[in-house]
């Protein structure tokens, strides 16, 4: 199967356009006002709007409430939702879309117990949440996750962040296997600004590893 991809942070309706046009599976807005790649209401409507109704497009909320998500999610049409923070498998479920719940590699307990938990939930619901894993800088970074922590887990239902480029994801996915990547500075000439060269480079070299 190929590696799905997902492309994070978008800022801009051309930006949008140009990750479904190079083949991204997903891409992602981020509305939390600390992050360098905050998007508004407005902008993530155009955004959605421009990505078309068949797209997948997530929001990307911190340590928000259900309530704040949905409403955002009805004002722009978002078609999944990504949680980060202290949100646990419980807050992550019953969403009624696609569902990400991001988790911090701050060891290798910690992504294990993930892992399992995810699987828990996957046996209960044909729909469970996807599991993103993330350098424990939080997304955006820029910083990739240390092997050591990711080794020998299974990743086959997992999205791997962190730290991820055109010119290393295909090594990485090769190495771990994950199901997917999701990649923001990686592919940006300024923070929130996607170089579509380097968007359309990113998914052929992720996508470059699944014969291998």
């Amino acid at each position: 199967m190929a590696t799905w991809v997902k492309i994070c942070g978008v800022t801009r309706a051309d930006d949008a356009r140009a990750a479904f046009d190079a083949g991204a599976d997903a891409i992602g807005i981020n509305f939390w006002p600390g992050s360098r790649r905050f998007c508004g209401v407005e902008a993530a409507r155009d955004i959605v709007e421009a990505a078309g109704p068949e797209s997948l497009v997530f929001g990307v909320f911190v340590d928000a409430s259900r309530e704040d998500v949905l409403r955002t999610v009805r004002e722009t049409g978002l078609s999944g939702v990504q949680l980060h923070g202290g949100q646990g498998p419980d807050e992550a479920c019953d969403w009624g879309l696609p569902t990400i719940l991001a988790v911090a590699a701050n060891s290798r307990e910690a992504v294990v117990r993930a892992v399992r938990e995810r699987k828990e939930a996957a046996a209960r619901e044909a729909d469970a949440y996807r599991l993103l894993i993330d350098h424990v800088s939080g997304g955006g970074s820029g910083l990739t996750v240390d092997d050591s922590l990711l080794e020998g887990v299974d990743l086959r239902d997992a999205v791997l962040a962190g730290g991820l480029t055109p010119q290393n994801v295909a090594a990485r996915v090769a190495c771990l296997r994950p199901f997917g990547v999701d990649v923001a500075g990686g592919v940006e000439s300024a923070p929130g600004i996607k170089d579509a060269r380097a968007v359309a480079a990113f998914v052929r070299a992720a996508r470059s590893a699944d014969a291998g």
